[in-house]
């Protein structure tokens, strides 16, 4: 049996913490308020139009975390809490800020191909802040990340039912020689190609694979998703 993908080395994960510690918390008054804010979140159509999959019935539990050094989202492991996933908040981080944070984790956890604190892990961060906690919040943590040399993401990207999907250009970014399932516009449609990166040609505007035909280029504008493929 295959080996199930593991997410890259997560290289930004130092300069993440470090442009985010200096920001002033927005507090959030105990346990109650922070689930009434993820419920908030979750519930938004905001959130919907991103990650419908998400839903309340497999929101994250909160836990007190009594003793932990810091606030963190564990995945749903049969071996912890009943096999439930969580998010751990010790008192001091009872904040939007770091609520915002953990279920960006959520959202992306399942993404094999992307490192738990890259360039798509701080694009949806900087969305979340702008919609949740405020666009001046947003601009301060946007610059914070840009001071320390954090790679952020470029904007999500519109399926036709209108899904918003995060990550297509971290996934070209690291998937050279990956198998991928390529979804894009064309002129009348929309079509699937699936096939090996080779990689971009000059100036990124065209996406080259190796399908089963061939060479192939996709038009990298028109792609709105890319996901793994298994094998041949």
């Amino acid at each position: 049996m295959a080996e199930p993908e593991r997410h890259p080395r997560d290289s930004q994960r130092a300069r993440v913490y470090r442009a985010e510690a200096p920001i002033a918390p927005s507090p959030l008054p105990g346990l109650e308020a922070c689930a009434h804010f993820i419920d908030r979140v979750v519930g938004s159509l905001w959130w919907v139009q991103r990650f419908p999959s998400h839903a309340h019935d497999r929101v994250p539990r909160i836990r007190p975390g009594n003793g932990a050094r810091q606030a963190f989202f564990r995945p749903a492991d049969p071996r912890f809490d009943g096999g439930d996933p969580t998010i751990t908040l010790p008192r001091r981080y009872r904040t939007k800020g770091v609520v915002l944070h953990e279920l960006t984790h959520w959202a992306l956890w399942d993404e094999p191909l992307l490192p738990h604190h890259g360039s798509t892990f701080a694009r949806l961060h900087l969305d979340l802040t702008e919609e949740f906690i405020g666009a001046p919040r947003a601009a301060q943590l946007e610059a914070r990340y840009q001071e320390e040399r954090v790679r952020i993401g470029r904007p999500p990207r519109a399926a036709p039912d209108g899904r918003l999907r995060y990550g297509w250009d971290e996934r070209l970014r690291l998937g050279r020689g990956r198998r991928f399932m390529l979804r894009y516009h064309t002129e009348e449609s929309t079509d699937i190609t699936v096939g090996e990166l080779v990689g971009l040609t000059s100036g990124g505007r065209h996406i080259r694979l190796l399908d089963a035909w061939g060479a192939a280029e996709i038009a990298t504008d028109a792609v709105f998703a890319i996901d793994l493929a298994g094998p041949r």
